[in-house]
């Protein structure tokens, strides 16, 4: 099978059944890391799409149990295998992993590279069963740990106020729900409803194949052929694209109060910019100067020189264009910390930054990029998520778009971001005024 085309550093292979192929040739690592993803859409019962992935890692047709699956593996010299559900912007994916040694390093024609290949296939489309559909003690036991999982995220703090931030944020709108899902949603799950959940994924979800290591592209495309035939596939379904515009609205203010000692505030903006806008790496630099990084502006004034928390960062989403800004602060402080935080930003605004923190943030920028040759699942993850908005840059790319930002692209970029909403969780009896 020859290549169909090529897309930052990898030769692509359109395999027959509806798979699209990725490889990426280098001699950086011993291992080889292979990667599947089959994509889905938030809308589209997160629960189960979220409890899938540890069910069929329990056991396949082949392996029915974790322990033949850890004694195959430990015969394909020590490969590792794992899968997860992930939310990018809009789209839930269902993550597959393999990392092994590549053949080159090992005694004989090992074969390890098909070996790996097939157990991916195996592990995402052959699931362990009664003979009617999937083990019902798996489904039972994993939707037990996913119960807990919630619980737990709705026990700590600080990530349930990032939840609770973005689902007031973005009320209607499909990226308000959590990667996995809802306990309503959950209560649901059955064997026979993911069964079904899990057959619709394998005949019509979008899924990309990715490898990356010591490896030649045709004999990849060879063994993905086989090893990906998978029955029932049919034509792929598109997934409704990431919802990014949305019109602008006064800032609104959400206050709740739990047992806490630190309040936690969050604030969400939206930026209107993902990978593919010109503007993309200059917001990345406007957000290392706001909070992204440890000599940015919300860990220096905020929470060194001013006192007022904790904890104080900010992230970008470029999948949805979002920047979110966390803190742990005092319950007292809470309208300081606002008005410290907001008046950084306001500042960059009007170009008040200095040489000495654009190098700074330069120079931590371009060790982030090039973390990524370091792992070639983290530079296979981020690819895809660029995949998805369209925007793939190699590393070399990236770092000459960063060496081009200026002061005046960092200002621009600062003045699209626009509060949309304030969350403040406090401890009770100690509310701050609630607006909306």
């Amino acid at each position: 099978m020859k290549p169909s085309g090529s897309w930052a550093d990898f030769q692509i292979f359109d395999l027959p059944a509806h798979v699209t192929l990725f490889v990426q040739p280098s001699n950086r690592f011993k291992n080889v890391a292979l990667r599947l993803f089959v994509r889905g859409h938030l809308s589209d019962d997160p629960a189960a799409t979220a409890v899938l992935p540890h069910v069929l890692t329990r056991g396949t047709k082949k392996h029915p149990t974790m322990a033949r699956i850890t004694e195959h593996l430990d015969g394909m010299y020590g490969a590792r295998a794992d899968a997860e559900a992930v939310k990018i912007g809009e789209n839930h994916v269902v993550s597959f992993r393999v990392d092994c040694v590549a053949d080159r390093h090992l005694p004989g024609r090992s074969g390890n590279l098909r070996r790996s290949m097939e157990f991916l296939a195996e592990m995402a489309t052959e699931p362990a069963g009664n003979g009617r559909g999937l083990r019902a003690d798996y489904v039972e036991q994993e939707v037990r740990n996913q119960r807990r999982a919630l619980e737990d995220l709705m026990s700590d703090r600080a990530e349930w106020a990032a939840q609770r931030c973005t689902e007031e944020m973005c009320r209607g709108e499909a990226y308000a729900v959590h990667e996995m899902g809802t306990l309503e949603g959950l209560a649901k799950v059955t064997a026979g409803t993911l069964g079904k959940r899990h057959r619709a994924l394998l005949e019509t979800a979008p899924m990309e194949l990715y490898v990356a290591g010591r490896v030649e592209p045709e004999e990849v495309a060879a063994a993905a052929e086989k090893a990906f035939s998978i029955r029932g596939r049919r034509a792929v379904r598109d997934v409704p694209a990431t919802v990014v515009d949305v019109p602008a609205r006064p800032p609104r203010r959400v206050v709740e109060e739990m047992d806490v000692e630190q309040g936690k505030l969050v604030m969400g903006f939206r930026t209107g910019i993902t990978y593919r806008d010109p503007a993309s790496t200059a917001l990345s630099f406007m957000n290392g100067i706001f909070g992204g990084f440890a000599h940015s502006r919300l860990f220096v004034n905020v929470r060194e020189r001013e006192g007022l928390a904790y904890s104080a960062g900010s992230s970008l989403e470029k999948t949805k264009g979002l920047m979110m800004v966390h803190a742990g602060i005092d319950v007292g402080k809470f309208e300081k910390c606002l008005s410290v935080i907001e008046a950084e930003l306001d500042s960059i605004r009007a170009g008040k930054i200095g040489e000495t923190e654009m190098e700074a943030t330069r120079r931590a920028m371009a060790e982030r990029i090039r973390a990524v040759l370091d792992s070639a699942t983290r530079a296979i993850a981020g690819l895809y998520e660029r995949r998805l908005s369209g925007a793939p840059k190699t590393v070399d790319e990236s770092l000459q778009e960063l060496a081009a930002v200026k002061k005046a692209d960092v200002v621009e970029a600062a003045r699209r971001v626009r509060l949309d909403t304030v969350y403040w969780m406090t401890s009770r009896g100690k509310s701050a005024r609630r607006s909306s």
